[in-house]
């Protein structure tokens, strides 16, 4: 039993099943990768707007060096800069309540995947079960894929996702005036973190949910339903 634990690789299991399905990764990456960097690029606006209501220095804090798609997003795109604070407060908590929605379809989106994942892998979870691998080792492996897919969802979103909503938007509100140009958003640390932490904690929480139900099943009864 203890060599069969050690030659069990939650990750290396995990990474064969997302490049034997690369279909729905791929669709499920995107799809994630699109929500978390609208929760990147509205979160930046928040603290902005936080910022300037607070008569803080931008230049500061989590805004230090300016946010492109934050406050700066105002000057870049050439609108009005000159709002009430009335105005900026109702503008946060519009925002707000855009984040939590967001959040919610990602969670959504990765428990349901997950879902259909697992309900998909009942004969291979029964094998595994059947042979002498407990309940830990197989959630594990669902943890392990559902943390790649996170993972990998959050670092194309900073590098890709909140450059391609920035310019798709400048380009949109220039009415092509510009042409197409690039604009990396220069989203600081802090922030960054705390967005990665919350989309770990989101994914990992709907792959542990979805995942939970499954296992308690028996072996054999999911042997036969697979």
């Amino acid at each position: 039993m203890n060599d069969r634990n050690l030659s069990f690789n939650p990750a290396t299991y995990a990474l064969s099943h997302l490049k034997h399905n690369m279909l729905r990764s791929v669709t499920t990456v995107a799809t994630l990768t699109l929500t978390i960097a609208f929760i990147l690029l509205t979160s930046s606006l928040v603290f902005g707007l936080i910022n300037e209501i607070e008569g803080g220095d931008s230049k500061k804090g989590l805004l230090e060096g300016r946010i492109p798609g934050s406050v700066t997003m105002f000057e870049e795109f050439d609108l009005d800069q000159d709002l009430s604070d009335d105005a900026k407060s109702a503008l946060v908590n519009f925002l707000m309540i855009t984040s939590l929605f967001i959040l919610l379809v990602a969670f959504f989106i990765m428990y349901n995947t997950m879902a259909i994942a697992v309900q998909e892998r009942k004969r291979e979870i029964g094998v595994l079960r059947s042979v002498g691998y407990s309940s830990r080792d197989v959630m594990k492996v669902f943890l392990t894929e559902g943390g790649m897919i996170g993972l990998i969802s959050f670092i194309t979103a900073l590098f890709l996702g909140t450059p391609l909503i920035v310019n798709l938007a400048a380009y949109l509100i220039e009415k092509g005036s510009r042409g197409i140009f690039f604009v990396q958003p220069s989203i600081p640390f802090q922030l960054v973190g705390m967005v990665l932490a919350l989309t770990m904690g989101l994914t990992l929480i709907s792959t542990y949910l979805a995942t939970r139900r499954v296992l308690s099943i028996k072996p054999v009864d999911m042997m036969r339903a697979g």
